[in-house]
Order: C-alpha cells, then sequence, then structure tokens
C-alpha cells in the first residue's frame, strides 16, 4: 500500500475515533445534566418536606401551648371568647374555635356576629380533627372546604383540665393565603414545588413548565406530599448550549487534526512521493527531470544528494556509451586493418617461425573484435527501456540453442534433462546467456566437450544446471563474477562472458551460481518462473 493512503487511513481512523470520543463526551455531558437535575430536584425535595413539617410542627406547637389557658376551659365564658380571637390575632391563623367534650361548639373567632350566632351549640361531633383532640391527639385535617366556602386545614389539640380532656382547641390555616409556604415562593425559575394532600393540591408554582422532571417525598407530620419540578425545557436550553459548545470543540478540533494532517501531507509525504518519482526518473535514465525538494533542511539535503547522483550517473553512462562505441566503430576498424596486415604478413612470410607469429597475432586480433562484438550487449543492458518483460519457454530455448551450438561446434556433445515446459520470465539476452555458456564449453572442455544441461522448478523458480569436463573455473574469479567478492586491483576476472551472463540474468531477477565441484565447471542460472498464461 502506498505511504500517502496508508496515512490517508490513519487519519480517517483518527479523525473516526476523536469523533467517537466527542460523541461519547457528549453522551456523558447529557446524562450528567440530567442526573444533577435529578438530584437537584430530590435534594430540594427532602430540603422543602422538611422546612413544611417543621412549619407545621411549630404550628402544632402553637395550638398546643395555647390550648394549656385555662381560660378555654370556661367554655361559653367571655373570656374565652378574648383569648381565642387573640390567638388569631397573634398567629397565622385565620379561624380557631373551640367545642366542649360533648362535641358542641362553645366558641369561635374568626367569623362575621351571624356565622358565630348561627354555629353556637351545634354538634361538631362528625369532624374527625375533633375526635382526634377528644381522644386526645393533637391532629392535623385533610383540606377541606369550609362553610364559609375557604378551603383550609385543621390543626386540633385536646383541652385539658387536671388531666381530663374538657374540649377541643382547632385553628384553621387557609391553604390559598396562609404563609405556610411562603418559603417557597422564591424558588429558581427552573424549579417549581407542589403540594399536595392525596389528589387535592394545596400549593403549586410548577405551573408554569410545559413539562418536567420530578421527584416526590411524602412529610413525616401529615401524608401531604411534596413534588419538586425540574423545567424540561431548561435541561434542553443546557443541552443545546452544550451541543454548541461541543460542536466549536469538535469544528476546532477537527479542523486542527486536518490541518496538522495537511502540513504533514505537503511536507512529508509528497516529497516522500517526489522521491519515489525521482528514483524511478533515475532508473529509467531520465537524469534531467524538474521534480525539487524544499522545506525542511533534510529534504533540501537529500535533493541535492540526488541532483549529484543523477550528475555522476549521468556523465559514467556518457563514458561508457562513448567508450563502447568506440570500441564497436573506431577500435573495430583499426583491428580490422591490423588482421588483414596480419593474414599479408601470412602469406609474405618466408620462414615457419614468422608464420606462426602472424598467426598468432591474427588470433589474438580476432579474439579482441570477438570481445568488441560482445561489448555491443552492454549498452542495451544499461537501457532500462530495453528490459524484457515478456515471458520464454526455457525447454524449447534451450533446445533451439543447443541445435545451434551443436552446429557451431561440432566436437561439442550436448545432454538435455528437463520436463516438457519451464516458463520463465526473459527475452533475447537470455538467449545470448546460453549460447554465451555452451560456447564456453565447446571453447575451453577440450577436444572433446561435454555439457550435460539439467533444468528442476519448484513453485516459484526454474534452475537451469549447466555442467561440463572443461577445466574448471579458479573459486576466486568465480566469486568476483558473482559478487561474492569485490574486484582489486590484484583479483579481477579475465573473461567478459560470465559477466554479461550474469548481468543479463540479474536483469530478469534471477541469480548466476558457480557452486565448488571436485571437476570441471557447473554454472546454475536461477529464473522467476511464470505461468504461461503470462506469456
Amino acid at each position: 500500500m502506498k505511504i500517502k493512503y496508508r496515512f490517508l487511513l490513519v487519519f480517517v481512523l483518527v479523525a473516526i475515533i476523536t469523533a467517537g470520543v466527542l460523541v461519547a463526551a457528549f453522551s456523558s455531558y447529557q446524562t450528567d445534566i440530567r442526573t444533577d437535575a435529578a438530584e437537584t430536584i430530590e435534594r430540594d425535595a427532602h430540603t422543602a418536606a422538611s422546612v413544611l413539617d417543621d412549619r407545621l410542627t411549630r404550628q402544632q406547637q402553637t395550638v398546643r401551648v395555647a390550648a394549656a389557658n385555662p381560660t378555654f376551659a370556661a367554655h361559653g365564658s367571655a373570656d374565652q371568647q378574648a383569648v381565642l380571637e387573640a390567638l388569631i390575632d397573634e398567629s397565622a391563623f385565620t379561624g380557631a374555635s373551640v367545642v366542649d367534650s360533648d362535641g358542641e361548639m362553645r366558641a369561635i373567632a374568626g367569623v362575621d356576629g351571624e356565622t358565630r350566632e348561627s354555629v353556637i351549640g351545634e354538634s361538631y361531633t362528625d369532624r374527625p380533627y375533633v375526635q382526634y383532640a377528644l381522644d386526645g391527639q393533637t391532629h392535623i385535617s385533610d383540606p377541606f372546604v369550609a362553610d364559609t366556602g375557604n378551603r383550609i386545614v385543621v390543626i386540633s389539640t385536646p383541652i385539658t383540665v387536671d388531666g381530663e380532656i374538657v374540649g377541643s382547641l382547632n385553628a384553621a390555616l387557609r391553604v390559598d393565603e396562609t404563609t405556610l409556604f411562603v418559603p417557597f415562593s422564591d424558588t429558581s425559575d427552573r424549579v417549581g414545588i407542589t403540594v399536595a394532600s392525596g389528589e387535592t393540591t394545596l400549593y403549586s408554582t410548577a405551573d408554569r413548565f410545559a413539562e418536567s422532571i420530578t421527584y416526590t417525598t411524602t412529610l413525616s407530620s401529615t401524608d401531604w406530599t411534596v413534588t419538586m419540578h425540574y423545567d424540561s425545557a431548561a435541561i434542553s436550553e443546557q443541552i443545546r448550549r452544550l451541543t454548541a459548545i461541543q460542536l466549536l470543540l469538535s469544528v476546532l478540533l477537527i479542523g486542527t487534526i486536518s490541518g496538522f494532517g495537511i502540513w504533514i501531507y505537503l511536507a512529508e509525504i509528497r516529497h516522500t512521493e517526489r522521491l519515489h518519482r525521482r528514483i524511478e526518473n533515475i532508473e529509467a535514465r531520465a537524469y534531467d527531470d524538474d521534480i525539487e525538494f524544499n522545506g525542511a533542511s533534510e529534504w533540501r539535503a537529500i535533493g541535492d544528494a540526488l541532483d549529484r547522483l543523477s550528475t555522476t550517473l549521468a556523465r559514467r553512462e556518457q563514458m561508457l556509451l562513448v567508450l563502447n562505441r568506440f570500441l564497436r566503430h573506431n577500435l573495430r576498424n583499426d583491428l580490422n586493418v591490423a588482421v588483414g596486415h596480419a593474414a599479408d604478413i601470412k602469406r609474405h612470410a618466408e620462414t615457419p617461425e614468422a608464420k606462426q607469429r602472424a598467426e598468432t597475432v591474427e588470433r589474438v586480433i580476432s579474439r579482441t573484435l570477438s570481445t568488441a562484438d560482445r561489448v555491443r550487449l552492454t549498452e542495451q543492458l544499461v537501457n532500462p527501456a530495453a528490459i524484457e518483460d515478456q515471458s520464454t519457454e526455457l525447454v524449447r530455448l534451450l533446445r533451439e540453442r543447443i541445435q545451434q551450438a551443436t552446429s557451431e561446434y561440432p566436437e561439442l556433445s550436448v545432454t538435455l534433462e528437463s520436463p516438457e515446459a519451464a516458463w520463465v520470465r526473459g527475452g533475447e539476452t537470455l538467449a545470448f546467456a546460453i549460447d554465451e555458456l555452451l560456447g564456453n564449453v565447446a571453447t575451453h572442455g577440450g577436444d572433446e566437450p561435454v555439457a550435460n544441461l539439467t533444468v528442476t522448478t519448484t513453485a516459484e523458480t526454474v534452475s537451469l544446471h549447466i555442467a561440463d569436463n572443461g577445466p574448471g573455473i579458479h573459486p576466486e574469479e568465480a566469486a568476483i563474477i558473482t559478487g561474492s567478492r569485490e574486484i582489486t586491483p590484484l583479483q579481477h576476472s579475465s573473461g567478459l562472458g560470465l559477466w554479461l551472463v550474469n548481468w543479463i540474468v540479474r536483469r530478469h531477477d534471477g541469480q548466476l551460481s558457480i557452486p565448488e565441484t571436485d571437476s570441471g565447471t557447473t554454472v546454475v542460472l536461477t529464473l522467476p518462473r511464470v505461468d504461461e498464461t503470462t506469456n
């Protein structure tokens, strides 16, 4: 995978992970907001219930303390009426009454005279709060609508004389006008409260909320319930603000990551692509491209080094081509002249020694001419455009080259052991390599040269073994040709043929090896195996 695609993949993964973290954080914050709201109303509900319990307890205490006044036991007296009215004036109660032990109304305050006259002497034994008081309990009644039309609750307590219950003191609080719920009037705009007794609502500030989350608790002094409300619209507004902030942070974070990614791409990845293209151009011998490296000093240094390398390779290639053409033209022409003169000298030699020397000169010059012809192949091997990517059926090619070699060298004996077919990567130069190896056997194998060819295959490679009965190659020379040892002034190969064979095999991604043997020489060519369908 190309580095830019890997970079893009990593960038996308980082962006996805970052987005996932942001979404998870946003969900967590939403949950926290709702949890905080739920905890707030739960805490406020218990606080409100505690406050209301405390206020009701104080009102009960007020009634009990008032009932200890002996004047309340003086049924029907003016003093009883007076202390009853004083209780109303000095407390939050809006009405009060005294019922004797028989349940008859004996005094009442907080009503007009006509009402007072109408209820004095009436029986109130059917009133639960009276029954609780006459039974010795201080009691808070359920809310009910009084004869006056007002919704009230009554706190009743027994009136005792010498430990005997002689009546009931009943103090009324108007639910709709009482100061009982004053502490709840300053609640937050987000929070409302509802106080209820059963299905009856006594006080509420939650009617301004279309929707709310709630928490309900019960008072300890009575069965009233306190429900706290948290405005759902306020929660939604908090979430909307959080969403806006989260979106802004997401844009900033993703933007920062994107900017960093673009900077890395421009500063590094594109330089890597330029480096790859520059190397490809060098391989293709396009030394004068206009690819530049800027930015970091390291990239500029790499660009300068590649410029120097391109210049050096261009000069060396030019030198090689000039030398090659010199050998092919100038030197060849001169050597042809020398061969002609050697032939004339041989024809006009007066002594056998002179004739033999002329033949020696002619043979050496002819060998040099042959070497010059081989040098022509190096120009093709230097040119990357000359790489042959087509596949070749090796067994068929071997049979053709064996027939050619035995025709050229009648004394050469060749055997071939191979499968029916073996496809390898190669072309015209591969035929030259086989010809060169068979020619070496014929030239250096003595009077009866023998070449034994064996083709073996694996799943990925095809190997050609050429074994002869010649004198063999010195191990040090073989090591230089195969690259196992460097060339030095004292250690070099004397032949060009094996060098050309090695270069040809390497051009096709193969390998040449010369294993040590007890006799003769064995050369092994290993080439990549290809399918017949790729031909």
